[in-house]
Parts: structure tokens; sequence; C-alpha cells
């Protein structure tokens, strides 16, 4: 007679008795809850959840209200097709492990609890697509932020650049980089958020099947930590290009270089080198590009003299 009870979605109350043939365990952040469903008595497991990735985490000290459906994966009369597959009754307990990680349930009588643990499992139910939705919003929201890269490298004119010392460069040059860096990063994060990345694996045997369902039940904690991260990484980058503009606002030029000369003299001997100042007047002095040695060259002696980019 129980396995012709008819589908309907009610709530039903529980007691000890109903309770007792219930046995679960933790695994990770989750408790495997199997035992007869109370309604249809058929074998029923649930994986009750003891964080949230789309709100705050938590874990029980002493003991979690839960929210169970009923998924025997019997045929009743009048069943919708849509999961879960059961008779459709709904219950709450209260879920205590223990040290050993074993699991033990209880009725629980407070209706703001059983409120409350119904809609912590409405909320679990379809968080991957909902925390997938979100990253694709942040997508644009991060995008437009890192444009700021972009309108704000038109005003690191090659110019201002080269006015900078050596150091000066190497620094700005460090800072820019590690922003192209945060910001490549961040939409990569995103994107993976949002979109997944594509992958093969086996599923040859029970253990691989075990391993890819661990990995399913862990991926919305995974999506929710890279798009914190993306969004994290925004922020490096906005915040790494505020300083390469403070340094390029902030550090000093270069001191520009001596004007190389060459001078041709009344003994038509030629000079070539940097521009010194000179030490008394109607002499100037060069420092010859050929061997480093000063000469002083007296004004009246100097025939011709101009400026040259090398010597």
């Amino acid at each position: 007679m129980m396995a012709q009870l008819p589908y309907r979605s009610d709530r039903v109350p529980v007691s000890s008795g109903q309770l007792g043939g219930w046995r679960g365990a933790r695994v990770g952040t989750t408790v495997r809850l199997d035992g007869p469903c109370p309604a249809c008595r058929h074998p029923t497991r649930v994986v009750a959840s003891l964080t949230s990735t789309s709100l705050e985490g938590f874990e029980p000290a002493t003991g979690l209200t839960v929210a169970f459906v009923c998924n025997c994966g019997k045929e009743h009369r009048g069943q919708p097709p849509e999961p879960p597959q059961g008779c459709g009754r709904s219950w709450s307990a209260t879920v205590a492990v223990g040290d050993d990680g074993a699991a033990s349930l209880a009725p629980v009588d407070d209706p703001q609890l059983v409120e409350a643990a119904e809609a912590f499992r409405a909320a679990q139910t379809g968080q991957l697509d909902r925390l997938r939705g979100a990253a694709e919003k942040w997508i644009a929201g991060i995008t437009a932020l890192l444009g700021v890269l972009g309108v704000a490298g038109i005003s690191f004119g090659a110019e201002q650049v080269r006015k900078l010392g050596v150091p000066g460069r190497i620094s700005l040059g460090t800072v820019v980089a590690l922003a192209i860096v945060s910001g490549a990063v961040a939409i990569a994060l995103a994107y993976r958020a949002a979109y997944g990345w594509p992958r093969q694996r086996s599923i040859a045997d029970d253990t691989e099947l075990l391993t890819w369902h661990a990995d399913q039940q862990a991926l919305p904690a995974a999506v929710a930590g890279r798009l914190r991260n993306a969004v994290r990484m925004a922020g490096v980058a906005l915040t790494l290009l505020t300083v390469a503009a403070g340094l390029l606002w902030f550090l000093p030029e270069s001191k520009p270089a001596a004007p190389l000369i060459k001078v041709s003299t009344a003994e038509e001997a030629i000079i070539c080198g940097t521009l010194l100042n000179s030490r008394a007047d109607g002499l100037m002095r060069v420092r010859r590009a050929d061997d480093g040695t000063v000469e002083t060259i007296p004004l009246a002696g100097v025939a011709r003299m101009v400026t040259v980019a090398k010597c």
C-alpha cells in the first residue's frame, strides 16, 4: 500500500521513532543521511550542506536543523517530472554530528527553525546557476573598471616617460606591468567563474564517479572563490595604476645630458667631446669622447664649433 501512496507536496510531522532508522556521516562540508521516508517508508538519501556559498559560511557546533524532502526515486501517482522524485512529503529534523563524524537525527518543534531550514534548503537549490549568473554580471563591471587602464594609459606619453631617469623608468614600467597582469588575471577569473573551463575527464569506475560527484558538490564554493578573487585582482590593478600615475607625476626628471660639440682649432685640430664648465674667462674645456681627457682651448684659437649627435 505504501508504494501506491499518491504524490502530495505536504509537510509531515515526524517522531523520534520515525527518525530512529536514519543514519549519516559527515563528508567534508556536508552530512550524508540515509533512512526511510516518514510517509512512504521508501529508502531516501539526503545530503545536508553545512555551509552556504551564496551567503555566509558556517558550521554547526551542536546541531543543525535541516529541511528534508523525500527523494526515494519510487513512482507515486501524480508525481511531477521534475526532481526530487519521491512522494512529495517534506519534514524537518535536527542533525547532530559527533566528534567521530557520525550523524544522528532528532525531531524539532521550533517553527522558526523549521522555516529557517526550509529557506536554507531553497537557497541551496540552483545556487551554482545563480553564482554563474552573478559572475556574468561582474564581467561587465570588471571590464569597465579595467577600461580605466586603457584610458589612463593615454596619459603615459612616451615623452613624459623618457624624461624620467633610468631608475624611475624601471619603477614605472614594473608597476604598469603588474597592473596589466593583475587586470588580465581578474578578467580570466571572472570568465572562468561565469563559464567554467572546458575539461575532459575519465569516468571509468565507481571511484572516478564518486570523485566527479565530490568535485561537483565543491563547485559552487570554487566559483564563488574565483569571483571574489577576480574582483580583488581588479582592485589591485586599479591601485597599481594609481601608483603608476603617482610615480609619473612625482619622480624627478633626469638631468639633461651635456651637449656634444666638435671644435675645429686654428691649428686645424679637431676635438670632439662634452662641453664642460669653464674655470677662466677666454677658455673652454672639452672632455674628449675618445679617451676621456679634458682639453682646455683658448676661445681665440677656435675656428669653428658645432653641436653634434655623436663624435
